[in-house]
């Protein structure tokens, strides 16, 4: 049977785990977003998580959260409600991305190394599952899949799921892509990216690290969503073959031109 100084002992060292794992979701706090795709009328359409990576207003998260959305911007946790203008890069091979706001003075995440990571590793995420904003979860890395994950699994991520993976044990769902996982020093070690089964998947910080070292993070940021030239071209192709048409069909509505009526036999 414990005696009573070890149980004083192990109360307070829960205390000091407690106290270090509010003082870690106090600073990740401020550096977190909710990403919201708007309609034209400012109702949230879908969601996802995103967290500063650079103070003039760069924003990582998963090139899901973003794709195929035109109007989008960022809920801070003190309510701030920052337009999101436009993508500074995408990568749909890690699903990764990196967005502007319009917002500077903002305080990034510090990010760690990834590459040290082993199994039973304790990590932390803080994110919006299920719309539930500003969640924060503590759990381990299950393990670290070097090469993605094999050819018949369940988890859909087109090309991303080939890629460098850490598989996680920590409370988490839909709406929580793009939450950073960090460590118990509060520095990014992984990007969370999907859900299958109990399990969830985390891009390694290394890949989004070596993104940002690559990519020219300085210029323009272009549209959320760009229309592909080539659906132009096709727009206007089908347009005009249309508007041919409707043409032929107004002709025929009318019968035979006045000329033709009289060699036809049609009568004045």
């Amino acid at each position: 049977m414990a005696s009573a100084a070890a149980l004083s002992l192990l109360a307070v060292l829960g205390a000091g785990d407690e106290a270090a794992r509010s003082e870690l979701f106090g600073r990740l706090r401020p550096s977190v977003v909710v990403l919201e795709a708007t309609s034209a009328s400012g109702d949230r359409l879908a969601h996802g998580t995103g967290f500063v990576v650079r103070a003039d207003g760069l924003v990582a998260t998963n090139h899901h959260v973003i794709d195929g959305f035109t109007t989008m911007r960022a809920v801070f946790a003190d309510g701030r409600k920052v337009p999101v203008t436009g993508v500074v890069f995408s990568e749909p091979k890690n699903d990764l991305a990196v967005v502007k706001l319009d917002q500077a003075g903002l305080t990034p995440l510090p990010l760690g190394r990834s590459d040290g990571l082993t199994e039973g590793s304790t990590i932390f995420v803080l994110g919006n599952p299920l719309g539930l904003d500003f969640t924060f979860s503590q759990g381990v890395v299950s393990a670290v899949r070097a090469r993605g994950l094999p050819a018949d699994s369940r988890l859909e991520l087109k090309d991303a799921d080939r890629q460098p993976l850490l598989q996680l044990d920590v409370n988490s769902d839909f709406g929580g892509s793009g939450s950073p996982v960090v460590d118990a020093e509060g520095r990014v070690v992984g990007v969370l990216v999907s859900k299958m089964g109990r399990s969830l998947f985390a891009v390694p910080v290394d890949t989004l690290s070596g993104l940002l070292e690559a990519r020219p993070l300085d210029e323009p940021a272009r549209p959320l969503k760009q229309v592909p030239w080539w659906n132009l071209v096709i727009s206007g192709v089908v347009l005009g073959l249309t508007l041919l048409l409707l043409k032929g069909r107004l002709r025929l509505s009318r019968g035979p031109p006045k000329a033709q009526r009289r060699y036809t036999g049609y009568e004045e």
